[in-house]
């Protein structure tokens, strides 16, 4: 399977094509800053959405579109954050119809349904989504355009499929985030404080979240024109039941420390059928 990949230099679209490339595909994976040469079946490109890709896209069978601006902190122009996630990933996106894809990947994210101190029950695709950060919102935009893009009749053969990402960890993630703060301050020997300790998430390994992302670029006759799943554990969990569990594995000897007395019973879960199944067993951590 030939697979075009945009976004291929961050955290996931790394791990994604690591686990890409051990089958039997060959990736193009486009990133705006020249990447490492990977291996023999990655092509590295370089440039940005609204360029002219259609010598790739040509010879593709799915479209897995990771490229997003406002993930991180820094990221905070919200006129650049809307032009990427909306604006110039769906000139990418209908550049890619013409060129004659037809199955896409588009990779989402579960803050689509916004953040609630309230939320108790688990979340499933049909939620009210409120978004509320800009690159939330530009997201859930997205996700609108992709659908109504569907429903054309002269698209009746592309098939959409909205990737929603619960919390995903693992390495290559940027040093703020919980996984790599936990693990520096557990391999220094030094005290690491936890915040909103009883909140609930549903923590995703990276690598297992590529493991599903792969399953479901498969596309089959029968599938719908739009679908939409989440990318999730499915194990519900505390950042405090978390961070112990982390703590255990590398092994520290400084101490978790929460001074948040507070109880929370937010919770930012998946209900289970929400998320896409894998056909085969693999390991969720």
């Amino acid at each position: 399977m030939k697979i075009f990949v945009t976004g291929g230099s961050g955290f996931i679209g790394k791990s994604f094509i690591k686990e890409a490339s051990k089958k039997n595909n060959f990736i193009f994976s486009l990133s705006r800053k020249k990447q490492k040469k990977f291996n023999s079946k990655v092509k590295n490109l370089c440039g940005k959405l609204e360029d002219d890709w259609s010598k790739y896209l040509k010879k593709t069978d799915v479209v897995v579109h990771f490229a997003a601006a406002g993930v991180q902190p820094n990221q905070a122009n919200q006129k650049e954050i809307f032009k990427t996630n909306v604006i110039n990933s769906y000139k990418f996106i209908k550049n890619a119809i013409k060129a004659g894809c037809t199955n896409f990947l588009i990779i989402s994210t579960s803050s689509e349904y916004g953040y609630k101190s309230t939320q108790i029950k688990k979340i499933g695709t049909k939620l009210l989504r409120k978004p509320k950060d800009s690159y939330s919102i530009s997201k859930a935009k997205f996700t609108d355009l992709i659908k109504k893009l569907s429903k054309k009749k002269e698209l009746r053969k592309c098939k959409f499929r909205i990737m929603r990402m619960f919390p995903i960890y693992g390495p290559g993630e940027k040093n703020y985030r919980l996984y790599p703060s936990i693990k520096k301050a557990a391999e220094e020997g030094k005290n690491f404080l936890i915040r909103n300790p009883l909140e609930y998430r549903d923590f995703t390994n990276s690598s297992f979240a590529s493991k599903i992302l792969l399953n479901a670029c498969v596309f089959k006759k029968k599938s719908k024109r739009f679908e939409i799943y989440h990318v999730s554990s499915n194990i519900k969990m505390t950042v405090l039941q978390f961070a112990k569990t982390l703590w255990k594995r590398f092994k520290a000897k400084g101490k978790l420390i929460t001074n948040d007395k507070k109880v929370l019973l937010s919770t930012h879960v998946s209900d289970k059928r929400s998320v896409w199944k894998l056909r085969k067993n693999v390991k969720r951590r």
